[in-house]
C-alpha cells in the first residue's frame, strides 16, 4: 500500500491536500461553465429578418420583362398517327411549345426547308431563323419560344415520309399584351436590342 506524506498534525499529506484542491477547482469550473452556457442559450434570440425579405420559389419568379408571358403548350411525339399530338396548335407571341417524346424511337422537330423532302412540309415567317431539335430520345424534351407571329410548319427528320408534320400558328399579342411589353421596354431601353420590333403583318 502506498504511503503518503503527512503534516505535523498527522493528517493527510501535502499531495492528498493538493489533489483534493485540484478536484474541487475542476468541479467548480465545470459547474460555472455549464451555468454560463445555459444563460447564453436562454438569452439567445434569432436574428430579426427584414420585413422586405421573404423566401421565394420558382413559381414566384417573374417572366422575362420583355416577353409576353403565357402557359407552355405541350405537343407529344408519338410512334402512332398522328405522330405529333396535337399536330396543329394556335398560340400567342411569347409562348413556349414543349415537344415531349412519348414514343420508343427517337423523333425530332425541324423547320429548315433545306432539310425537307417536300417543300410544303415547312413554313416560316420571313426573316425568322430556322430551328432544329436534333434527335430527341424517348422521354426527352425540346422547347422553343415563339417571338414572331406567323405560321410555322415543321417535320421529323426520320419520319417526314411517314407524314410526321406539325404546325404552330403564332398570333400577335393582344393590345393589352402589346401595351405591357412596350411599357416594359420603355422602362428598360437597353433591352430593345435583344428584341427588335416584331413584324405583325404575317
Amino acid at each position: 500500500m502506498p504511503k503518503f506524506a503527512t503534516n505535523s498534525e498527522r493528517g493527510p499529506g501535502v499531495c492528498a491536500s493538493l489533489s483534493g484542491l485540484a478536484l474541487a477547482t475542476v468541479i467548480s469550473l465545470v459547474i460555472g461553465l455549464s451555468a454560463s452556457l445555459s444563460a447564453i442559450k436562454a438569452d439567445a434570440k434569432p436574428l430579426d429578418t427584414p420585413t422586405d425579405v421573404r423566401a421565394t420559389t420558382a413559381d414566384d419568379a417573374a417572366p422575362p420583362p420583355s416577353e409576353v408571358s403565357g402557359p407552355t403548350v405541350v405537343v407529344k411525339m408519338s410512334d402512332d398517327m398522328p405522330m405529333y399530338q396535337p399536330d396543329s396548335i394556335i398560340i400567342r407571341v411569347g409562348q413556349t411549345v414543349e415537344w415531349v417524346n412519348t414514343g420508343i424511337v427517337s423523333h425530332s422537330v425541324v423547320d429548315d426547308p433545306t432539310k425537307a423532302d417536300k417543300p410544303e412540309d415547312v413554313a416560316l415567317p420571313s426573316d425568322v431563323p430556322t430551328f432544329s431539335s436534333g434527335n430527341v430520345m424517348p422521354g426527352g424534351k425540346f422547347r422553343y419560344t415563339f417571338l414572331t407571329p406567323g405560321t410555322y410548319r415543321y417535320f421529323c427528320m426520320s419520319h417526314e415520309v411517314d407524314g410526321m408534320v406539325g404546325e404552330v400558328i403564332v398570333q400577335p399579342p393582344t393590345p393589352e399584351e402589346a401595351a405591357r411589353e412596350a411599357s416594359q421596354l420603355h422602362a428598360q431601353p437597353w433591352r430593345m436590342n435583344e428584341h427588335p420590333a416584331r413584324d405583325t403583318d404575317h
